[in-house]
C-alpha cells in the first residue's frame, strides 16, 4: 500500500512539473526577476573577526558594521555613560597643585608653594590618600560605574561577532531557499539561489 501511494504521489508531482515546464521558463523568469528587484541592494557577508576588532577599538562599531546600528549606538552610549559617571565619582579625588599646600598632603598651609610641595605634586605622592578622602557613596559609585562600564565593554566585544554571524545566517537564508510556486494550472518546487 505504501509503495502504491508513493508511486501515485511521484507521478502526480512529475505531471505537475511537466505542465509547469511546458508553459516555458518565461513565467518563472519573471517571478525570479521580481524577487531580485525587491532586494534592491547587494548585501555582503560580514567577517566576525573584523567585527570583534572594531568593537574592541570603539564600542558599538562592530555592531554597526554587522548592520545593527541601533544596537551599536546603545552600546557606545552605555559604555561612555558608565565610564563617564565613574570619572565623575573619581574627579573630586584628583589633587591640584594648590591642594599640596594643605597640611594633609605634606604642605605647610602658608599659601605659598615650596619646592617640596611642588616636588610632591610632580611625584603624585598623596594620590592614594585622596581616594581615601572620598565619601563611601562616591567610592561605591566609582566602583559600580567602573564595573558596569567594563562589563558592558566585554559584552560589546563578545556580542559583535555574534551579530556578524547572525547577519551572515540571515543573508544565507535570503539567498538560498526552497519555494513552492503555484498558478491556476501549474505547480512547481523551485530552489532559489541569489548571487
Amino acid at each position: 500500500m505504501k509503495r502504491a501511494f508513493t508511486t501515485v504521489a511521484l507521478v502526480a508531482a512529475l505531471i505537475l512539473t511537466a505542465k509547469a515546464q511546458a508553459q516555458g521558463p518565461a513565467s518563472f523568469g519573471q517571478l525570479r526577476q521580481a524577487d531580485l528587484q525587491t532586494a534592491g541592494e547587494t548585501e555582503l557577508y560580514k567577517d566576525p573577526l573584523i567585527a570583534t576588532y572594531l568593537s574592541a577599538t570603539l564600542p558599538g562599531l562592530g555592531q554597526f558594521y554587522a548592520g545593527h546600528k541601533k544596537r551599536g549606538v546603545v552600546f557606545f552610549t552605555s559604555i561612555v555613560g558608565a565610564l563617564g559617571s565613574a570619572y565623575a565619582f573619581y574627579e573630586p579625588a584628583q589633587l591640584t597643585l594648590a591642594d599640596y599646600d594643605d597640611v594633609n598632603f605634606g604642605g605647610n598651609a602658608d599659601g605659598l608653594l615650596s619646592t617640596t610641595e611642588v616636588q610632591n605634586w610632580a611625584d603624585n605622592k598623596f594620590e592614594d590618600d585622596a581616594i581615601d578622602r572620598l565619601s563611601d557613596g562616591r567610592k561605591a559609585g566609582l566602583i559600580i560605574s567602573a564595573a558596569v562600564g567594563l562589563g558592558l565593554y566585554v559584552w560589546n566585544v563578545i556580542d559583535a561577532p555574534k551579530q556578524a554571524r547572525d547577519h551572515n545566517r540571515q543573508l544565507t537564508q535570503r539567498r538560498v531557499g526552497l519555494d513552492l510556486q503555484a498558478g491556476p494550472d501549474r505547480a512547481a518546487l523551485a530552489l532559489r539561489v541569489r548571487f
